[in-house]
């Protein structure tokens, strides 16, 4: 795992985009700190799956896990980190 304090500005900034829509930006510098992420297991690509769930953006984007949820709820009211799964 990771530890929550690791997490930079960009990236946080990043997450709290995810949590308004999902991220489809082509920026190099964004995509890189979003696969970042993915391998902290706070983003996803959104897929097959999001798309068999009725959603009509890009499979290239990039939306939040269930951990990258419970980081920002525990962000917003600074609990501890509660792990998913």
């Amino acid at each position: 795992m990771f530890d929550p304090h690791d997490i930079g500005s960009e990236e946080r900034n990043i997450l709290r985009a995810a949590m308004e829509a999902p991220l489809v930006d082509r920026d190099p510098t964004t995509v890189a700190l979003c696969l970042r992420l993915c391998g902290r297991r706070l983003l996803q690509r959104a897929g097959a799956a999001a798309q068999a769930n009725g959603w009509h953006g890009s499979p290239h984007a990039f939306v939040l896990t269930r951990e990258g949820w419970a980081y920002m709820k525990a962000e917003r009211r600074r609990a501890p980190i509660r792990r998913a799964g």
